[in-house]
């Protein structure tokens, strides 16, 4: 997730479309109009040796036209020929609206409330 934060602040399109997943990737350019400020990791899930997914969860700050935002994410990594690979995301909100007992969205298997609502 660093590694992908820093290519976007250096407009490296290259290692952008080398780390996505090529079901996932984008057929076109980037919007380099943000000018990006910080990074912020709240949890990772996963993504260890032996895991084929893991999770990250951040904040990344920018600004863009003069006014200051962020955004945030739960990422989903795949293992793909060897490496890491960024698949997709999901705003939180869209956890908010999980019922606690139900299956959490992130695929983990577990309840909502014992996994991503902790």
């Amino acid at each position: 997730m660093r590694s992908r934060y820093s290519a976007y602040v250096l407009q490296l399109t290259d290692y952008l479309l080398y780390s996505w997943h090529p079901k996932t990737r984008p057929l076109e350019g980037f919007d380099w109009a943000p000018r990006w400020q910080g990074l912020e990791i709240i949890q990772t899930r996963l993504g260890q040796t032996g895991d084929k997914l893991g999770y990250v969860e951040f904040v990344a700050r920018f600004e863009q036209g003069g006014t200051d935002s962020s955004l945030r994410e739960l990422s989903r990594f795949q293992r793909f020929e060897g490496r890491w690979v960024y698949l997709d995301g999901d705003q939180p909100s869209a956890h908010q609206a999980t019922a606690r007992n139900a299956p959490c969205p992130c695929g983990s298997g577990k309840k909502y409330k014992l996994c991503c609502n902790r």
